[in-house]
């Protein structure tokens, strides 16, 4: 298996996976959602909150934002010297103190960390008006997003299988029906003739098979699987799709460990 990368960027990725099958591609896909570790508010104290919203849609909205740091730099709360009560190596504290009238954002948070800050400063929170006061402290602490989509690092995380898609070019009559029904473009009409010129993007709907007259057309899948991969901002899609890598590989030998003591 080899990874080949179409087109990336710190915040979205398309790459293709080469000579995989199935299971391993939806392996993937599913340990970069819910296997990789990212830092969010797990929980909120409100010390005073007199805006128009409840404390616990605050603190759900709270811990939507998504919060940018060093994750090396802390430790799961299960695998920490104070054994999950919460000290500065396993969570961060996030304080705020504001009155109105204002609308609070995701910027106005004061970290405890300074690597740790949300990873956009304009996610409103809530407007207060005049006379009105919210004073907490959110605590973040590292997670996983099998347990809750607010540690997800990815908003989206897809792959298809790729197609092998050729025209015969003794049948092929060039009449143009292939070009005219595919919404992806992956034929043109060159010389009288169907031409691939768009492979990577048929989605095997197969419709232009269907219109063909001539069976001039031959659509195969393929052992090769296009990923689409969309940060939240947390980190760079590369580190996210090492990381879920390096996640199924231990999986995979303690399973192996797992069977040698049977």
């Amino acid at each position: 298996m080899k990874v080949e990368f179409v087109k990336a960027d710190e915040t979205y990725a398309e790459f293709i996976l080469r000579d995989s099958y199935p299971a391993f591609a939806n392996a993937w896909r599913r340990a970069m959602k819910s296997l990789v570790p990212t830092l969010a508010v797990d929980y909120v104290d409100f010390y005073m909150n007199s805006s128009y919203l409840y404390d616990e849609i605050l603190a759900h909205r709270i811990g939507l934002i998504p919060l940018k740091t060093n994750i090396d730099k802390f430790n799961l709360q299960d695998q920490c010297v104070c054994e999950g009560e919460g000290c500065p190596s396993c969570q961060v504290s996030l304080r705020l103190n504001i009155e109105g009238p204002k609308v609070v954002y995701s910027g106005d948070f004061i970290s405890d960390d300074p690597d740790t800050r949300p990873v956009f400063d304009n996610i409103p929170v809530v407007e207060l008006y005049e006379g009105q006061q919210l004073m907490l402290e959110a605590v973040a602490r590292l997670g996983f997003g099998r347990e809750h989509a607010k540690f997800q690092p990815v908003s989206v995380c897809t792959y298809r299988n790729l197609a092998k898609v050729r025209v015969n070019g003794e049948n092929c009559t060039g009449c143009g029906k292939c070009f005219e029904i595919c919404p992806k473009g992956v034929f043109e009409i060159k010389d009288e003739k169907a031409e691939v010129v768009n492979e990577y993007a048929c989605s095997l709907c197969r419709d232009c098979i269907k219109v063909c007259e001539q069976d001039a057309i031959e659509i195969e899948e393929t052992d090769d699987f296009a990923f689409k991969v969309e940060s939240v901002g947390q980190m760079d899609v590369k580190e996210i799709a090492r990381r879920a890598l390096a996640a199924l590989r231990s999986k995979a030998e303690e399973m192996i460990k797992i069977v040698d003591e049977l």
